[in-house]
């Protein structure tokens, strides 16, 4: 069986506010384990940091290893889901998203 993206979140030529949540409600896995594929573009240069919540504790993951994205450069990331956990995306400068798109990728078992 292929494994089935599924869309759960789409922006295109958004404000953002630094530090502060993306989305305006985080995202569960429809299935877990799946994959977050994010595909982002941001017009200021700065990190993208998933947020991770489990037990009503968040975590912030800082992702391209915690270096700055280029501004108006492509950049795709992979998050592993888990049970019992929600997502969400912060910005860590004001900037405008030029594409930002979240996936959701089952296991394709």
């Amino acid at each position: 069986m292929t494994a089935t993206p599924i869309k759960r979140f789409s922006e295109f030529n958004t404000s953002e506010t630094a530090n502060t949540d993306i989305l305006s409600s985080d995202i569960s896995p429809l299935t877990a384990p799946s994959y977050l594929r994010i595909y982002a573009t941001f017009d200021t240069s700065g990190v993208l940091s998933l947020q991770r919540t489990n037990g009503g504790t968040t975590v912030a993951e800082q992702l391209n290893g915690g270096n700055a994205l280029s501004a108006n450069c492509a950049y795709v990331f992979d998050v592993i889901t888990d049970d019992s956990e929600t997502y969400n995306l912060q910005y860590s400068a004001d900037a405008t998203a030029l594409k930002l798109i979240i996936l959701e990728i089952d296991r394709g078992i």
